[in-house]
C-alpha cells in the first residue's frame, strides 16, 4: 500500500543526488500516499537518526528540511494506511530498534497473527498497531536465532508460510547492510494499481545502490524479482541476491 525507497552510498549525500532525475515523481506519489512519511539514516558508527511526520510529503515543511540532510544512507517511507488500520505517528516507518531500521509495503491480515513468532524478548517493544510493526520484530526475533541475512529471509518465508498477506516486501537497514526483500502474493491484487505494484527495482553503480517501489519511473532499472533478497555491503557497495524461501526451523 506505501512506497519505498532507500540508498547506500560511497559518501554522504542526499535522495535527490543519488536518485538523480525524477526524484520529485517518486516525492509527488505522497499525493496518494498521504497517510505520513518518515526518513532514516544510519551511520557506519551506528548512531541512528529519525525523522517522521503526519503530512503528505508534498506538503510537509519538515520534509522540505529532512529531504536534504546529507548521510551516507537512508530509508523513505512514504504511507498509504492499511484498511483499519490507524493514521497515527507511532504506526509511522521506518521503525527503529537500537542500530537496525526497517520499513514494509503491503498488509498482513491480522496483524496479530505474527505474534506467533516474536521472541519474548521482543514481544512488547512494539508502540503502534500495525503488522509492520511485528514483522519488523518477527525479523529481529529471527536474527537473534540465525544471524542478519539468513534471518531476515527466514522471517519472511515464516510470514509467507503462516500468514494472509498481499505484500511482504520490505528494507532494512544496518550500520554495516541494506537488505531488501521482494515477496508478494500474485493471488492477492486488492491493493494493485498497475501490473508492477509490488515490484522492487534497483540501480548500482559507482555512487552506490538505490532500491525502490514502482510508480515513478526509473523502469530501466533493474528487477529484483519476487522471492528474491538483495543484499548490499555498505563498505564495499558490492550486491548479492538471494532466493527465497528459507526455511531453517524454530
Amino acid at each position: 500500500m506505501c512506497r519505498l525507497l532507500a540508498y547506500a552510498a560511497s559518501a554522504d549525500t542526499t535522495f535527490a543526488e543519488i536518485v538523480g532525475e525524477g526524484f520529485e515523481n517518486f516525492v509527488a506519489m505522497s499525493d496518494e500516499h498521504k497517510d505520513g512519511w518518515g526518513i532514516t539514516s544510519i551511520d557506519k558508527s551506528g548512531e541512528v537518526t529519525r525523522t517522521v511526520d503526519l503530512e503528505r510529503a508534498v506538503a510537509s515543511s519538515t520534509f522540505l528540511d529532512v529531504k536534504d540532510r546529507p548521510a551516507d544512507s537512508g530509508l523513505l517511507h512514504l504511507r498509504l494506511a492499511s484498511k483499519g488500520l490507524t493514521i497515527d505517528i507511532k504506526n509511522n516507518h521506518p521503525f527503529v530498534d537500537g542500530t537496525y531500521s526497517f520499513m514494509h509495503n503491503g498488509t498482513i491480515r491480522p496483524a496479530a497473527s505474527v505474534e506467533a513468532f516474536i521472541d519474548p524478548e521482543f514481544a512488547n517493544r512494539a508502540q503502534g498497531s500495525t503488522d509492520s510493526e511485528r514483522y519488523f520484530y518477527v525479523i529481529l526475533s529471527e536474527i537473534k536465532k540465525h544471524g542478519l541475512v539468513d534471518g531476515l529471509r527466514s522471517a519472511v518465508t515464516k510470514i509467507s508460510d503462516n500468514c494472509n498477506f498481499s505484500s511482504i516486501n520490505c528494507m532494512l537497514l544496518t550500520p554495516d547492510y541494506l537488505i531488501a526483500a521482494c515477496e508478494f502474493n500474485t493471488g492477492e491484487q486488492s491493493e494493485w494499481t498497475v501490473n508492477s505494484h509490488y515490484e522492487l527495482r534497483y540501480r548500482s553503480d559507482e555512487s552506490g545502490v538505490v532500491i525502490s517501489s514502482t510508480g515513478w519511473g526509473h523502469d530501466d532499472w533493474s528487477v529484483l524479482d519476487n522471492h528474491q533478497v538483495l543484499v548490499v555491503d555498505r563498505r564495499s557497495l558490492n550486491t548479492e541476491i538471494l532466493p527465497l524461501p528459507l526455511r531453517l526451523g524454530a
